[in-house]
């Protein structure tokens, strides 16, 4: 059986934040460079929410526009360093975000639970997908690397690159009869791997790259650091292995449907059948109809804050108004589960009208509601 080799003449690195590109593929593009190939580096985000290493910047932390700035810069400076046969650009005809990421109770890295609706995570893969999609089909690479299934280490953000860098060579595929360029993943501590690069002449390269990143990155002479304590070597190979993408990562927008389309129904049956029940006081309070719009209020805007994005909240309203608008009409047996009088027009209208604001409000951030909020412009 041949050996399999990582000898790509046109090379497709995607990497979620600056600094992936030197720290987890310095070796590889510096190697690749060598060998006379050229390189695309295409970077989802400008690491808008990094902590810094250097004290005289630490301002910049929770400036998001400032510090992506300062990163964006960074990368370019490090990727200067590869030499002339490397180029970049940043994904999306959008500005992404850097989701950043908090440690959940069992120790692991985790989305935050307060995620900005610009940022990577809260666009979804498949639109991160169609980003990288036109890069493929413009760059026309041989080989195209990124972090493995998990995330590397588990970041959301290196997570959801994977899941959309699948996805759109699946799609590449196809376009092109199934042909498609090399997938290949960058290979953690313990895992297998098919290949390793790296040596003497490699790490001179990633270490001029990786000093570039100074905001982020701790250099100790023949080694450097993310965290205190924990040094790498500039030396020590990067280990990479041979993947195909998984055909299910285009199924998972479709799982929304599976919840988002009985809730709209649940949501129009709930209201409709409750919409005309008044309070036996005096006053008649139409009790029933404020029920009925504080719910389907209340459940759009869980969508909206949980899900960090219109998506779900999209197909939950049109499955609700169809309802609706269904049981307004005059069923099988003659009876009007929706009346045509004041309770049935607000219930009818009110209800649409309140999904409708909530879906087309710009911004909803809880942070910014709390003055120890951070993080947030």
């Amino acid at each position: 059986m041949a050996k399999t080799t990582l000898n790509s003449k046109r090379l497709l690195v995607v990497h979620a934040h600056p600094d992936d590109e030197s720290l987890f593929t310095g070796h590889l593009i510096a190697e690749r460079v060598a060998a006379g190939a050229e390189v695309m580096v295409l970077t989802l985000t400008r690491g808008e929410r990094g902590r810094v290493k250097l004290d005289e910047i630490k301002s910049l932390e929770g400036k998001l526009e400032s510090m992506g700035y300062f990163r964006a810069n960074e990368l370019l400076n490090a990727i200067q360093e590869f030499g002339p046969n490397v180029k970049h650009k940043f994904a999306g005809t959008r500005a992404y975000l850097d989701s950043g990421m908090r440690v959940n109770l069992f120790g692991r890295p985790a989305r935050p639970r307060d995620v900005d609706e610009m940022s990577l995570t809260s666009a979804g893969s498949q639109v991160i997908a169609d980003d990288i999609l036109r890069e493929l089909k413009d760059f026309k690479p041989d080989a195209v690397v990124t972090y493995n299934s998990r995330g590397g280490y588990g970041h959301p953000d290196h997570a959801l690159a994977h899941r959309a860098t699948a996805s759109a060579l699946r799609q590449y595929a196809r376009s092109r009869g199934g042909r498609a360029p090399q997938f290949w993943v960058i290979a953690e501590p313990g895992e297998r791997a098919d290949v390793s690069v790296g040596n003497a002449e490699t790490a001179k390269v990633k270490k001029a790259a990786l000093e570039a990143h100074a905001s982020q990155v701790s250099i100790h002479g023949d080694s450097y650091s993310l965290v205190a304590g924990k040094e790498t070597r500039f030396d020590e190979p990067e280990r990479f292995r041979r993947a195909n993408p998984n055909p299910l990562v285009m199924l998972s927008p479709l799982v929304t449907v599976f919840w988002a389309i009985p809730l709209g129904i649940l949501m129009g049956l709930a209201g409709t059948l409750m919409h005309q029940v008044k309070a036996t006081n005096p006053e008649h309070t139409p009790i029933g109809l404020i029920v009925a719009l504080i719910s389907v209020g209340a459940l759009s805007l869980a969508l909206r804050l949980l899900r960090s994005s219109r998506g779900a909240l999209y197909l939950t309203s049109i499955t609700f108004g169809v309802t609706v608008f269904t049981l307004a009409q005059k069923q099988v047996g003659g009876e009007v589960l929706i009346p045509a009088n004041d309770l049935g027009q607000i219930w009818s209208y009110g209800s649409i009208a309140l999904c409708a604001a909530i879906i087309l409000f710009p911004q909803i951030r809880p942070a910014s509601w709390r003055k120890s909020a951070s993080g947030h412009s």
